[in-house]
């Protein structure tokens, strides 16, 4: 500890942030100092102001309305994150209830949902199963619709180091293409 005591590195201040730090843990506090415990605890019982202030660290842990404030402090900031988490979470909604869904039934049921969750709505049971049965008859209509594969042909065709490379061909029936 004089080492570093006369490097200029410990002082009462940078004891009393190191104990504050480690919530009055003279192990956790000398590892921040990088001392020994013994050394720091020297430090702390050669001054009056240290003593005095780590007594307090002591007497505030054990306070009831120190740990009443605590966990005030936990549900205000509790209560500030799940506020912006439902910001970030409408985002997310509007960016599901806007984006295109192509030709994905699945993919429009996700962004019919996040739009009704963004009005502040919720799906119905009967609803849900009205919607399901809209979206499978849609894409029941577009299985009937969508072009057939008449026929796969499958070409091998052999390398002379002994490899083989396969090409696929799939050809659309005649009267759809």
């Amino acid at each position: 500890m004089k080492r570093a005591k006369r490097a200029g590195l410990i002082s009462e201040q940078s004891i009393k942030e190191a104990l504050t730090e480690a919530k009055g843990d003279i192990f956790l506090a000398s590892t921040t100092l990088d001392c020994t415990a013994r050394e720091l605890d020297g430090y702390v019982r050669a001054s009056a102001e240290l003593q005095q202030f780590a007594a307090a660290i002591e007497k505030v842990k054990i306070d009831p309305a120190y740990s009443r404030m605590s966990v005030e402090q936990f549900e205000n900031r509790l209560a500030d994150l799940s506020l912006a988490y439902k910001v970030v979470g409408i985002e997310e909604l509007h960016d599901l209830a806007t984006m295109d869904h192509g030709d994905s039934a699945a993919m429009a049921k996700v962004k019919l949902q996040a739009a009704i969750a963004l009005r502040g709505g919720h799906l119905q049971v009967a609803g849900d199963r009205e919607i399901e049965h809209a979206l499978s008859e849609l894409n029941q209509l577009y299985h009937q619709n969508a072009p057939r594969i008449k026929e796969i042909r499958q070409t091998t065709i052999k390398l002379e180091d002994g490899r083989e490379a396969t090409e696929r061909v799939i050809e659309l029936r005649p009267d759809q293409q």
